[in-house]
């Protein structure tokens, strides 16, 4: 749809109030490096501060900012890493790995002194999210581990290697936007025998099954649907490479399928103009009452893992009972979902590389993109207009985690919600 590229200051947002459904950032890392403009480090940047605590404050000016146009259905989806003390000793190391900064930006490292217990975790994830419920009253509804299965190696030789990092998901209101249906993952328990209550009770099987999402005991058939995302993804880091005559060296890009995955869970797949809402995932459920042999459950018990995303199934329960549920389309408030839509907004505060806006861009959202530095915006604005970039940003890391094939619907066209957008910020 629309990527939209804009050079501004993350705490002073050129966007009207409760614009954005969704917004999904990873700012800079506290005193890690040093970012340009051409060539030149520029002032105002955050991650520079003299300390801990100004960083994490100066990140509390940002998400104030961020909550203002954020709409009150909205979620964000914040990446942040962390940094070891060095007891006010100098950090030496003026180049190495971009591992630690997968946000969009990759320069030289900063040399500055860095307060702290010597060789202690800072804990700077830890204390963002908690002033983020203290003091500007979000809701932090969870806490997803990134697991990166190629992560780089290091030199330490007295504490675990860290191959992980946190995204945390805050929201204005326990109640928001949410159609994870369309990113459940394939179930594959296998063919287990189904009991009845008093059987696993008699034989000890009341358990929790780690492979469905929920707890069961044996023989109790999974979501057709599939299960609920888990609370670590895996996802691999991806290399980027940048046109020598853009000439920009140092970057790095967080992966494409932390987005994908963030967006397709967490955006509508369109807003309607008649009430505003966001277009859900319908799903019918059908319970009916069955008569069956044991033989026929058992049968039943088998989910094939090699298929994409489940659109609907049938599972039967122990109690004689036959419950399916299919995704038949997409429902908003409006009694019959048939006004046009037009494109939700996704924003990325620290647009860096434009890897958000560009995901955003290929699944029918409009992305917005901010960052400080030209030299980036310029970056952010070949790779969300190269036709290799945006075919890439197309396939999912993991085919067999497709959404279901959204239903068609009316939509604005890119001028329509372009005047609209030019509409609200005059206004604002």
């Amino acid at each position: 749809m629309t990527a939209i590229i804009v050079q501004g200051d993350a705490r002073a947002l050129q966007l009207p109030d409760e614009s954005v459904d969704l917004i999904v950032t990873s700012p800079p890392y506290f005193a890690l490096r040093s970012y340009t403009d051409g060539g030149e480090h520029y002032a105002g940047q955050i991650g520079s501060e003299a300390t801990p605590q100004e960083f994490i404050a100066a990140l509390v000016e940002c998400t104030r900012e961020w909550m203002r146009v954020l709409k009150p259905s909205g979620s964000m989806f914040v990446n942040l890493g962390d940094k070891y003390g060095r007891n006010g000793g100098v950090d030496r190391k003026a180049r190495g790995s971009t591992a630690g900064d997968p946000g969009g930006r990759a320069a030289p490292r900063l040399r500055q002194r860095v307060a702290g217990n010597d060789k202690s975790l800072m804990l700077l994830p830890e204390r963002y999210r908690i002033a983020c419920v203290d003091d500007l009253g979000l809701i932090a509804r969870a806490v997803i581990v990134w697991s990166k299965p190629n992560g780089l190696p290091e030199s330490v030789t007295d504490r675990v290697r860290r191959s992980h990092e946190d995204w945390v998901h805050l929201t204005k209101l326990p109640r928001y936007f949410a159609a994870v249906d369309e990113i459940r993952e394939p179930t594959n328990i296998g063919a287990r025998p189904v009991q009845s209550w008093a059987e696993r009770k008699a034989a000890g099987n009341i358990t929790h099954a780690p492979d469905n999402g929920h707890s069961t005991g044996v023989g109790m058939a999974p979501n057709p649907l599939g299960k609920l995302p888990g609370s670590v993804w895996e996802v691999a880091s991806q290399p980027l490479t940048v046109p020598k005559e853009l000439g920009i060296d140092h970057f790095a890009a967080f992966p494409t399928e932390w987005p994908r995955r963030i967006i397709l869970g967490w955006s509508p797949s369109g807003i309607c103009v008649e009430c505003g809402e966001g277009r859900r995932p319908r799903l019918d459920v059908d319970r009916e009452h069955v008569d069956y042999s044991l033989a026929e459950r058992r049968a039943t018990e088998r989910v094939d893992a090699t298929q994409g995303a489940i659109t609907g199934g049938t599972k039967r329960s122990t109690l004689g009972h036959q419950t399916t549920r299919t995704i038949t389309g997409y429902a908003c408030k409006c009694a019959e979902p048939t006004a046009a839509t037009r494109p939700a907004v996704v924003l990325d505060p620290f647009g860096g590389t434009g890897t958000t806006a560009l995901v955003a861009s290929v699944l029918g959202r409009v992305g917005i993109s901010v960052d400080l530095s030209g030299d980036y915006c310029r970056l952010a604005r070949w790779r969300t207009t190269d036709a290799k970039q945006l075919e890439r940003a197309q396939r999912p890391a993991r085919p067999r985690k497709q959404p279901s094939p959204p239903e068609p619907q009316p939509q604005w066209s890119q001028d329509e919600w372009l005047a609209h957008f030019a509409a609200q910020v005059t206004a604002s």
